[in-house]
């Protein structure tokens, strides 16, 4: 007689070869997935709107620690500055407005450190009232790229010698002070600045100790001046000073101190303390004329007290 156990047992052992057939699988894409991620800085995750729970599948180069497994816990490691955006971007895709959710971001680490993540997901799985159930996605970690853009950006707006503002950013923010002196009828004083004799000091001591007197000279002018007067590198032993919402009168006092302070600035060669003066040219911004026309006047005064002496500042 037929026992039907029979065929159960064997409908179950069938299932029980499929299942490990199926975990082993499962296993091998698990290995090729960790595989295809190593390295790569990018963490797959899971949410759950409706309860706030977040899983990240692979940690890559974070400790478990650094993971929020809740939605509270993540936007609570949000810096507060890119909050908002992140936020806009997370209720834009839940509410159907957008395809997706997007957002570049900085996270605080347990250390108090910041990694800067780059994030993306989109919803996967609805309830049947249509209420987004799990959303899906990845974040990769951007924070190498973030520093590599911030060192070129300095690198094209920074003197690398100096630390202080290239022409190139000066350039930038004489462009902006004669826009905003124009649209608040407020006025704004251009200084150039030449160090005296310095192609005589370089042939002297050398290129290396040039640079040294440059950099101290540099150091000099950030200190005297004020929080929000600007100063930079124009090329060479050149430098120009740009003072926001000043007239002539009260930049000679401010540039006058600058100027007798420079010969106390000093660097030791050997058993030699070297030191140097500097000429400067000064002239106030004029209405309606562009920035051009006020650094060449200010190019021309520094000329005069070269010629006049150096060591002296001359206004036009």
């Amino acid at each position: 007689m037929h026992d039907p156990n029979d065929d159960l047992q064997a409908e179950l052992a069938q299932l029980k070869v499929q299942l490990s057939a199926v975990q082993q699988e499962n296993r091998i894409l698990n290995e090729k997935l960790a595989a295809a991620l190593d390295g790569t800085d990018l963490c797959l995750w899971q949410g759950l709107p409706q309860s706030g729970e977040l899983t990240v599948f692979n940690l890559q180069n974070f400790d478990a620690g650094e993971m929020a497994p809740h939605f509270d816990l993540w936007l609570a490691k949000l810096h507060p500055e890119d909050r908002d955006a992140a936020l806009q971007s997370y209720a834009s895709h839940l509410s159907g407005n957008a395809p997706y959710y997007q957002a570049e971001y900085r996270a605080f680490r347990k250390d108090g450190g910041i990694t800067w993540l780059w994030d993306r997901g989109r919803i996967v799985e609805w309830d049947h009232q249509g209420q987004p159930l799990r959303i899906m996605g990845a974040h990769l970690d951007i924070t190498r790229r973030k520093e590599y853009e911030h060192r070129l950006a300095h690198m094209a707006h920074f003197d690398p010698l100096t630390g202080l503002a290239n022409r190139r950013l000066l350039i930038e923010k004489l462009h902006t002070e004669v826009e905003r002196t124009e649209r608040n009828n407020q006025h704004f004083v251009l200084a150039m600045l030449d160090v005296d004799h310095f192609k005589k000091f370089n042939d002297k001591h050398g290129h290396e100790v040039g640079d040294r007197i440059l950099m101290a000279v540099a150091r000099h002018m950030e200190a005297s001046l004020r929080e929000y007067d600007v100063c930079g590198r124009w090329g060479g032993e050149e430098f120009l000073l740009i003072l926001p919402q000043t007239t002539l009168e009260q930049a000679h006092s401010v540039v006058s101190r600058l100027r007798t302070g420079i010969p106390h600035v000093s660097i030791q060669v050997n058993k030699k303390v070297l030191s140097v003066t500097v000429s400067i040219g000064m002239t106030q911004h004029r209405e309606g004329e562009n920035f051009s026309d006020t650094l060449n006047r200010a190019d021309a005064a520094m000329l005069e007290a070269k010629r006049c002496g150096r060591d002296c500042l001359l206004s036009a």
